[in-house]
């Protein structure tokens, strides 16, 4: 029911490598063949990206692009247009195949993907769309409604059969926060801008831009391990934008986003992966961390340039004046410069910061 869906999923495979950092526990025999366990500590990896490349048409989009996310973490993909940012995304959700390298997702790690202008679509109501997302508490609360009614109708040790399991089925109710359910759906309706007014209008009625909120909220309140979000304040007034800030920088499980809109990202943000020039670098910090460090590189490689192309016309001035010379020796000397000159490794000029 969705047009460029959002996407839900666990990944049941188990890592290919190991969580970082992890600790191995080793059984009783002191081996660690057979029943190896992996606890995880603070911080455990749950998204590795291992030199992955994409082309398109031969031309190269990027290359050898690794880093890793870990659990809590709230991470930024940045670049120009065309960098492959979409790309990427597309390919760490298994929607796209990459031409080589691989993606390592933890074993039961879950994640929820919103592409750009994802739609619901249906019938429903904008408040039964996005309660939706609470559907196993919605059923476990039917699970105990019913238990209610049939605790009515019997005794003894049926009735404290009964009595136990509506303990167990209200311990975890309690647990899944189903108390909360309904309040926490109106809270982020109201979050992404619907005033209760709307609560009540299909789904099939709404504008594009509309449909995406609801797919949004839909996707935040399946609450993942991780959420990846492909410019998702595109259809977001300055109210909602600050109220999902906030949502996300409170948000117990990892972050994942794209997004041209740097100060959203400088309150969410605790590192950045950049795409630029078919290479990925990683920067940990906010964004406005990163602006400084990446200005700091550039100028950098600038004076670099600079001082290269300094020696290079240096270099070439001195050839010709050897050469003018018109002697066997200047001329031997001449041709020792130049094949200096063609080892030489030249650098690339820097490209101008850009805006977009």
């Amino acid at each position: 029911h969705y047009s460029h869906p959002l996407k839900i999923c666990q990944c049941r495979e188990p890592l290919t490598s190991f969580p970082l950092p992890v600790k191995l526990i080793l059984d009783k025999t002191g081996s660690d063949a057979g029943t190896n366990r992996y606890e995880r500590t603070e911080h455990t990896m749950i998204l590795s990206c291992q030199n992955v490349g994409k082309a398109f048409h031969e031309k190269q989009i990027f290359k050898n692009c690794s880093f890793h996310i870990e659990d809590h973490e709230k991470a930024a993909i940045v670049g120009i247009n065309g960098a492959g940012k979409t790309t990427l995304l597309r390919i760490l959700t298994g929607e796209l195949e990459a031409d080589e390298g691989i993606v390592v997702w933890g074993k039961d790690v879950s994640f929820g993907y919103l592409p750009q202008n994802a739609q619901v679509e249906g019938e429903k109501t904008i408040y039964d769309e996005v309660l939706e997302a609470k559907k196993e508490v919605l059923l476990l609360e039917e699970e105990i409604r019913s238990c209610e009614l049939q605790m009515k109708q019997v005794s003894g040790t049926d009735l404290d059969s009964l009595m136990e399991k509506y303990t167990r089925l209200t311990h975890r109710f309690e647990q899944m926060d189903g108390y909360s359910c309904r309040s926490e759906v109106t809270g982020v309706l109201k979050g992404l801008g619907f005033t209760e007014e709307e609560f009540s209008k299909q789904v099939s009625t709404l504008s594009g831009g509309q449909k995406t909120r609801v797919a949004l909220g839909r996707l935040l309140l399946t609450r993942p391990d991780l959420i990846i979000l492909d410019e998702p304040t595109n259809h977001l007034d300055m109210n909602s934008i600050a109220w999902l800030e906030t949502w996300l920088a409170n948000y117990q499980g990892a972050v994942l986003i794209v997004s041209h809109d740097r100060y959203f990202l400088d309150r969410i943000a605790t590192k950045i992966i950049e795409l630029d020039g078919g290479r990925a670098g990683v920067f940990s910090g906010s964004y406005s961390d990163y602006a400084v460090k990446k200005e700091q590189i550039r100028s950098a490689q600038m004076r670099a340039w600079l001082n290269q192309q300094q020696e290079i016309k240096h270099q070439e001035a001195v050839i010709e004046k050897l050469r003018s010379f018109n002697r066997e020796k200047s001329i031997r000397r001449a041709e020792s410069r130049e094949k200096m000159l063609q080892k030489m490794e030249v650098l690339e000029k820097p490209a101008e910061v850009r805006d977009d």
